[in-house]
């Protein structure tokens, strides 16, 4: 991969290369350098859109992204390489590079530069229709279905997390099964004294206090881990569980798979740790739940959009 200073840069003729800015519009519009293009590289169409520009192999081209820690303009160099050019250059440091020095355009709008989560403060509550979804195995293969939740909080304050969710155990189902294959057996099953005894115990609680995110909480990936109490059938135990969560305006996205040891809270049914000649009766001791909820702030309105039919 070539490179190209700033000083070299600014000698060249322009019509002597093609400039591109490999950032979304949005970017482009706030600030470009003078004459560049727009092909965002992080679009699947990238290669595409420079194929349209009808450009010899020995075209030079330029590219720049945001910075020289950024690896936007690296990567779209890989990529034309790839396909076949010969004279690619990344312009060293980026726009910022050129701020006071080169003449740039754009409408000065506010663009998103964070990689790290940033959460406002006040406390997020729990929208309709959130599901906990659930896989559960055994040596004959596996089911999956899906469980209410009854309500939950979010507090934040300076980034920390404090909350509790509520979890409607007779809300329990299978969903890979159909009635004529037995799926209300099996919810029964579930329901019952084997499992979760949802008659007595119906409801289930996760609840945490003081949670901070890790040390670089990007946004995409693994931010916060949760250290939290899972009460089961009257049995609380410390769960921990890694979650991505994300921001999308007023609302907060918490999105997490865990593993749950169900004998850590005397769910024992077909577990070998505490039967023996089980056959084939034994189901693994480790329920896999997987979660996306989304949670709004506090005194903003919700709207929830409405499939019509």
């Amino acid at each position: 991969m070539k490179t190209v200073n700033l000083d070299t840069f600014k000698n060249w003729k322009e019509e002597t290369y093609t400039l591109i800015h490999v950032l979304p519009e949005e970017h482009y519009q706030n600030l470009h350098i003078k004459g560049a293009i727009n092909i965002c590289v992080y679009e699947v169409s990238f290669l595409e859109k420079v194929k349209k520009l009808n450009l010899d192999a020995e075209a030079k081209i330029v590219l720049y992204g945001e910075s020289e820690n950024e690896l936007d303009a690296k990567v779209a160099a890989i990529k034309l390489d790839h396909l076949g050019f010969e004279d690619v250059y990344v312009l060293e440091g980026g726009l910022q590079t050129c701020i006071g020095v080169m003449a740039l355009e754009g409408d000065g709008a506010e663009i998103d530069t964070d990689q790290l989560l940033s959460l406002d403060d006040g406390r997020y509550i729990l929208a309709e229709q959130n599901m906990l979804e659930w896989t559960g195995a055994n040596v004959n293969g596996k089911h999956f279905g899906e469980v209410a939740l009854k309500s939950g909080t979010i507090d934040v304050k300076d980034s920390q997390l404090s909350g509790e969710f509520i979890i409607d155990m007779r809300s329990i189902k299978t969903l890979d099964l159909s009635i004529e294959q037995g799926a209300e057996h099996l919810d029964a099953h579930l329901r019952s004294g084997d499992f979760f005894l949802s008659k007595l115990f119906p409801e289930a609680t996760y609840s945490f206090n003081n949670l901070m995110p890790v040390q670089t909480p990007y946004q995409t990936d693994i931010n916060y881990v949760f250290d939290g109490e899972l009460t089961i059938r009257g049995i609380t135990k410390q769960q921990g569980i890694n979650a991505l969560i994300s921001k999308l305006e007023e609302e907060i996205i918490l999105s997490a798979r865990v593993e749950i040891d169900r004998t850590k809270w005397d769910i024992i049914y077909g577990s070998s740790k505490f039967f023996k000649f089980l056959g084939m009766h034994k189901i693994f001791d480790n329920v896999l739940i997987e979660m996306r909820l989304v949670l709004k702030r506090r005194g903003v309105r919700y709207i929830r959009e409405k499939t019509l039919s």
